[in-house]
């Protein structure tokens, strides 16, 4: 079953995603990461570029098929992602298919749709039975 952690309480979502893209490099471990649209993997993919002029965060958009399967991070808006390891989500709803993953990550800021939308999908989740960790941040 599909592990369901909620990190809390987030300042900003690009920050801490970055973050997370570090981790995940760090530990060997493959992501794709859940857009709103086109233009917001865009936006994701230049803050992953531009964020530290010394630091490298390799990753592909879902329309670089050659660099997908050659990055360990992935930025998708629909749910054809081959990285099954890690589904981190930055869109305002559960993905169709997150339970594909071993592992989601849902982000929830402080500004208030956030919060409201997270505890939606913690209650979804909930109900249909999966086991959540929650970190306050």
């Amino acid at each position: 079953m599909t592990e369901i952690i909620f990190y809390t309480g987030i300042n900003d979502e690009l920050p801490f995603l970055l973050k997370l893209s570090e981790k995940t490099l760090r530990m060997r471990r493959r992501a794709c990461i859940a857009t709103r649209d086109a233009g917001h993997s865009k936006a994701v993919s230049e803050y992953l570029w531009s964020h530290d002029a010394t630091k490298f965060i390799p990753h592909s958009l879902e329309s670089d098929a050659l660099n997908n399967e050659l990055t360990a991070l992935e930025l998708r808006h629909d749910d054809t992602s081959s990285h099954l390891d890690i589904l981190i989500n930055l869109t305002p709803k559960s993905p169709i298919r997150f339970s594909s993953f071993q592992r989601l990550v849902e982000i929830i800021t402080k500004h208030k749709d956030s919060i409201e939308v997270g505890r939606q999908r913690f209650k979804w989740y909930r109900d249909r039975g999966y086991d959540i960790k929650v970190h306050k941040m």
